[in-house]
């Protein structure tokens, strides 16, 4: 039986992927290599010239970005060795589902956050703009809704993560990742 080799953690813009990815990385398994964040991705290699995604996506529009974060996602799922990746907000959409959905090489684990805290961490003050907020509260909540019915088609399922438990939280995470193939 083939064993699992990438994990995405997908979940709403501010849910905590990639507070809870750096965590993750920290107490890795041998074997465990590559541990990134979609949108550091998208940036890096392809936001030249930007500090931030809220200024590339201003730039070239939520089209472009999600061709460019969707492109980023092929390539890093065709990268040899055992990784975790954080998904962006919207980056699993219905297609990324149906392809990876009963693959046993990859398993996808769903950060689920209530609305209302997605929303205050994303217009914390002090926090760099995040893209999603451009949008205003009313179109997230209703995005929210939508990727919602994507996102609880995953059986692996983290609720509310708090910082509070991390530690107990990130040893059922590999617990889960490595026993679920």
């Amino acid at each position: 039986m083939a064993l699992c080799e990438k994990i995405l953690i997908a979940g709403f813009s501010g849910a905590g992927k990639t507070s809870f990815l750096k965590e993750i990385e920290k107490t890795a398994p041998a074997g465990w290599e590559r541990f990134d964040d979609l949108d550091e991705l998208v940036l890096k290699n392809r936001g030249e010239g930007h500090k931030n995604l809220a200024g590339l996506i201003q730039e070239v529009g939520w089209e472009k970005f999600r061709l460019w974060e969707r492109q980023e996602l092929e390539g890093w799922l065709k990268e040899s060795g055992k990784g975790v990746l954080a998904l962006g907000g919207g980056a699993l959409s219905l297609m990324v589902w149906e392809l990876y959905k009963n693959s046993k090489k990859v398993q996808f684990c769903y950060l689920k956050a209530d609305f209302e805290d997605c929303w205050e961490r994303l217009t914390r003050v002090g926090e760099e703009a995040r893209p999603m907020v451009m949008k205003g509260e009313d179109e997230l909540r209703l995005i929210y809704n939508e990727r919602e019915a994507i996102f609880s088609q995953i059986p692996w399922k983290i609720t509310n993560f708090q910082n509070d438990n991390l530690k107990a939280q990130v040893r059922l995470f590999w617990e889960n990742g490595i026993l679920r193939s």
